[in-house]
């Protein structure tokens, strides 16, 4: 799975970069997600009628992204809150709209925002929904109106003018776009935001290079917002201007290190280790910074580049210094199994027993676990650890899939083996979410491909979604389909030697594919896909 390499909190030159990084403990928000509805349930199973609760479970769900779980109890909340209690309605009317707006549904956004209006006319959050809700229903005019209204209230209001900047990005009038954003950065220089709004018009504008250097504008004023976070999305669909832009910021602030770990971990994420490599080697070699952090970053290069005796040693150096991070075991763990002619099983559990020493449910620990006792041909150990995974987060795919696998071919338990591939094949689209394999796994091969057009319908920078699907064309035993995405998978940058060629653990990898007549051939053909490289 995909996993943003965030920056952790730089003071260099100057620069502020607060970090940005995701949860590290998902299973754990989950579970007090759950324990929060669970108070919710109990309080409705005694009174059904109590509206409070309705409105706050249905807020709860709004913020799980369960959209029709929250509209039908803001619905129940709303046809029994007294006519009187005009704040509860207000707040009602406002989260049903916000609800219409994650649907799509944005007329009737607008008709509940105007009700909400109605309850509250000066609520100028009420008039900046009413104004975006417009922009996204092509309504430029009463968008305007919107948005003048609000900069009549507060005149220095920097989100209205940004929005009239959309207005007029809306009627193709570009310079009056940008002239708005831009005297919002003239009123407010040292706040992030206004970096971010100017760098998003940029974009709209076919700028990316333009728009990445507002995000490292941003991320050098206050606490840099959520700059860096937008600096990777941008990197998402303009990796080149992006990482052009973060060498020439770097190149004219030699001696701040930052720059070139940001440019490091941006390549990181989007699969390709060896350009990512040259950077964390150049930044360690000047000395500029030294911390567990770097050098676990080279040894998950090294490590996905087959390099794993290095590798090993740079992670157990991160260790050394910080052996806190359950992350450093795995890599630790999947070097100690490659390493040499590979399959060293004991040495590999030895690494995650240490991960599960400080944090006993990390999913990937228990994963690996489980994936490596089925290598070995122990089912039954196997599933208990999977049976953990799935338990602590029911919608860790792979996990899933891995445990229907053994049910199906270890154990002989066809029935559980179904539900597992039947939650898989529930999820939405997502790339992560592997609906396609539970969808193949339960022998509906027409709807897994549908779902392979759906993430190979456009490129990807680093090409992990034409991997995910040589992955599939390999469990399924196609290999000139698989043959044809993993090479679509080269040419956009994907540089894993371990994903590709070392990684054989069950079940899902590319065992059947590494038999292709072509297969080494074609990795030597992109043999820069692996190689340390600017």
């Amino acid at each position: 799975m995909k996993t943003r390499h965030f920056v952790l909190a730089l003071a260099i030159a100057g620069c502020s970069l607060t970090s940005m990084a995701q949860s590290s403990d998902a299973v754990l928000r989950d579970k007090i997600t759950q324990a929060v509805l669970n108070v919710y349930n109990e309080q409705l199973a005694k009174e059904p009628g109590d509206y409070n609760t309705l409105f706050a479970r249905a807020s709860q769900y709004y913020y799980n992204g369960e959209y029709k779980a929250a509209m039908e109890d803001v619905n129940i909340a709303m046809s029994i809150t007294p006519a009187d209690d005009n704040e509860l309605r207000f707040d009602e009317y406002i989260l049903r709209a916000r609800i219409y707006d994650a649907m799509g549904n944005y007329s009737s956004e607008i008709a509940d925002l105007q009700v909400a209006q109605g309850i509250s006319p000066k609520s100028l959050a009420c008039t900046d929904l009413i104004a975006k809700a417009n922009l996204k229903l092509g309504n430029a005019t009463s968008a305007e109106e919107s948005f003048k209204a609000i900069l009549r209230e507060e005149p220095m209001n920097y989100d209205a003018m940004y929005g009239l900047a959309q207005v007029e990005l809306a009627r193709g009038n570009q310079q009056a776009a940008l002239e708005q954003v831009s005297k919002a950065v003239e009123l407010f220089p040292a706040e992030p935001q206004v970096y971010i709004n100017r760098a998003d018009i940029l974009k709209r504008l076919g700028q990316p290079e333009g728009a990445a250097m507002e995000l490292v504008q941003g991320m050098c004023v206050g606490d840099g917002g959520n700059s860096l976070e937008q600096l990777f999305d941008l990197s998402d669909t303009n990796y080149d201007a992006v990482m052009n832009t973060l060498a020439d910021v770097s190149n004219k602030a030699p001696n701040n290190g930052a720059w070139r770990y940001i440019r490091a971990n941006i390549a990181m994420d989007h699969q390709r280790y060896g350009q990512a490599l040259k950077e964390l080697n150049t930044l360690k070699n000047s000395g500029q910074y030294s911390s567990h952090g770097l050098y676990y970053s080279i040894a998950k290069c090294q490590m996905e580049l087959g390099r794993y005796d290095e590798a090993l040693a740079n992670v157990d150096r991160a260790i050394q210094m910080d052996a806190s991070q359950p992350e450093f075991y795995i890599v630790k763990a999947m070097c100690e199994l490659c390493r040499g002619n590979g399959n060293n099983y004991d040495a590999a559990m030895q690494a995650l027993n240490q991960c599960s020493a400080i944090a006993p449910q990390y999913g990937p620990m228990l994963l690996a676990k489980g994936r490596i006792l089925l290598a070995q041909g122990k089912p039954k150990d196997a599933l208990g650890y999977l049976n953990a995974a799935v338990g602590n987060e029911p919608g860790y795919a792979e996990a899933r899939l891995t445990r229907g696998y053994l049910f199906k071919n270890a154990l002989d338990n066809i029935n559980a083996a179904i539900k597992d591939f039947e939650a898989v094949a529930s999820m939405g689209d997502a790339l992560y979410d592997m609906r396609g394999f539970g969808l193949m796994a339960l022998g509906r091969d027409a709807e897994a491909m549908q779902w392979v057009q759906k993430i190979t319908a456009g490129s990807m920078v680093g090409g992990e979604n034409y991997y995910y699907a040589a992955l599939l064309m390999s469990l399924k035993g196609d290999n000139v389909q698989g043959m044809g995405y993993l090479k679509k998978a080269l040419d956009n940058g994907f540089g894993s030697t371990y994903k590709i060629k070392d990684d054989a653990l069950p079940y899902i990898n590319l065992n059947n594919l590494r038999t292709a007549e072509d297969f080494y051939n074609t990795l030597g053909i992109y043999q820069t896909n692996f190689q340390e490289r600017d």
